[in-house]
């Protein structure tokens, strides 16, 4: 049965009644050879509505789609194609980095080609040439900039990483020179450097002059919850700064100056001691932010990694959408955009073992009692987001002070914080929205931490089932 209702970054509807292929079906096709592939939905209306191709047309559609994959681009697409009920569904397959840009020959190279960015079919600028082009010749990493590299590179750095190699897997480079040992590493070529060696070696300054600017991290804080602060429109940041320098330098200096935005916390535990902790994990911090430096898409100069702290949420978002599909993140075989960049990161400990980041960052705020965390695509990045009750403003941390004693999740904090905001009070459908509880069950245990909530008199039930609401008692309005 057919229950997709919107187009999106694998989805395309076409309505096709007539049996022959729309006019501008190579913008798809095209679209989704040069993305991350997609489905053709033949006989489905723009807005999801199936209108069915009649039974002695879906041949012909076929025969048609397939020959037309096969002759009209400049490589041949091996479109995979089944009849579902009235609905001709068909597979558009990425094309191999090699062979991209895919475009429409009768419309010539680059107006004939497209790209799939989230709903839309996008042209091919320069932009995209460059990055197909990179890719065709093994990817960023190994991207090559003319100079002696010892005018870039930080000895200090190489024999750091030299050291950690000889601890995890011993004399591996026994009787070879640096050089050559930065040679097996690609990191260096004859009469140049690698960016993977930029990378993963640069001085202060080497990495951003031969690249750009923009390779390295930017964060800012903001006042509110979005980047107008609504007290003051002239106020751009609470505060603000640029990382640069290799990623090892941009990881640690990055990782401190966001750990030192986070409040401290304190909690009694067992024999009456008190424990101090900080207000989101570190763990998932280290894992958010490495996930950035490793994932990024070094291919493309337009934005660099950027880390927005709100007052209800922390976002990382880095360039490059994610390789594997937003719903297969936890299950997927890994796959690294850098594979050089991601070995290095692991052999200093920054990242996790193969397909662990994502789940660790899920079960540290999990077991903090933080609300689930966010992974998606928006348009060409990825962004992570983290919720947290951490960075509320002055007055209302003033104001949870005195539920400090009752042990509450941050979900059901950053409830009250809601609750006192508006009079109307919460729902069970609002709860899970603010604390981004999107789990099947997750509606059920809305209403356990709600109703801890009511037990505890800190809030009480207004009407019942499908309007039941929750308001502050009248001692906390």
């Amino acid at each position: 049965m057919f229950e997709i209702t919107n187009e999106n970054e694998n989805i395309e509807f076409k309505n096709a009644q007539n049996g022959e292929l729309p006019q501008n079906i190579w913008e798809c096709i095209t679209a989704f050879s040069n993305a991350d592939g997609g489905f053709i939905y033949f006989g489905v209306d723009s807005k999801g509505k199936v209108i069915g191709v009649e039974e002695d047309l879906r041949d012909r559609l076929m025969t048609n789609l397939t020959s037309y994959c096969l002759s009209a681009f400049n490589h041949k697409i091996y479109v995979e194609i089944t009849s579902e009920g009235k609905i001709i569904k068909s597979f558009i397959p990425p094309a191999p980095a090699a062979l991209r840009p895919i475009y429409s020959k009768s419309r010539g190279f680059p107006k004939g080609g497209k790209v799939r960015i989230g709903s839309s079919n996008v042209d091919l600028d320069d932009e995209w040439l460059r990055k197909f082009s990179i890719a065709a010749r093994g990817g960023a990493e190994l991207v090559t900039f003319n100079g002696d590299y010892h005018k870039y590179f930080d000895d200090e750095y190489i024999k750091n990483y030299l050291g950690i190699v000889k601890e995890k897997r011993g004399n591996v480079y026994k009787g070879l020179q640096v050089e050559e040992i930065l040679t097996k590493l690609r990191a260096i070529v004859p009469n140049g450097m690698t960016f993977f060696g930029l990378l993963a070696f640069s001085n202060t300054y080497g990495l951003q002059e031969l690249t750009a600017p923009t390779v390295d991290i930017a964060i800012t804080q903001y006042a509110g919850n979005s980047k107008v602060n609504p007290n003051d429109i002239e106020e751009v940041s609470v505060d603000d700064k640029e990382f640069v320098g290799n990623t090892v330098v941009q990881f640690s200096e990055a990782e401190k100056f966001i750990l030192s935005k986070l409040p401290i916390r304190s909690r009694v535990e067992g024999g009456g001691k008190r424990a101090r902790y900080l207000a989101i994990p570190k763990v998932a911090i280290r894992e958010a932010l490495a996930n950035a430096i490793a994932h990024r898409d070094y291919s493309t100069y337009s934005g660099r990694i950027q880390i927005d702290i709100y007052s209800d949420r922390m976002e990382f978002t880095n360039p490059g959408r994610s390789i594997i599909p937003i719903d297969q993140l936890e299950k997927a075989h890994p796959e690294a955009r850098n594979p050089l960049l991601m070995n290095y990161l692991r052999d200093l400990d920054i990242t996790e073992h193969r397909g662990r980041g994502i789940r660790t960052i899920k079960s540290s705020l999990r077991a903090a009692g933080l609300a689930e965390p966010k992974f998606e695509n928006r348009h060409d990045w990825f962004v992570v987001t983290i919720y947290s009750s951490a960075f509320i403003n002055d007055d209302n941390q003033v104001w949870l002070k005195r539920f400090q004693a009752f042990a509450l999740s941050e979900k059901q904090l950053k409830a009250l914080v809601y609750i006192r905001s508006n009079l109307s009070g919460i729902n069970n459908s609002e709860y899970r929205d603010i604390n981004n509880m999107n789990d099947v069950g997750d509606d059920r245990r809305a209403n356990i931490e709600l109703n801890r909530l009511v037990k505890l008199n800190f809030i009480q039930k207004v009407n019942e089932n499908k309007l039941r609401r929750y308001v502050l008692a009248l001692k906390y309005s």
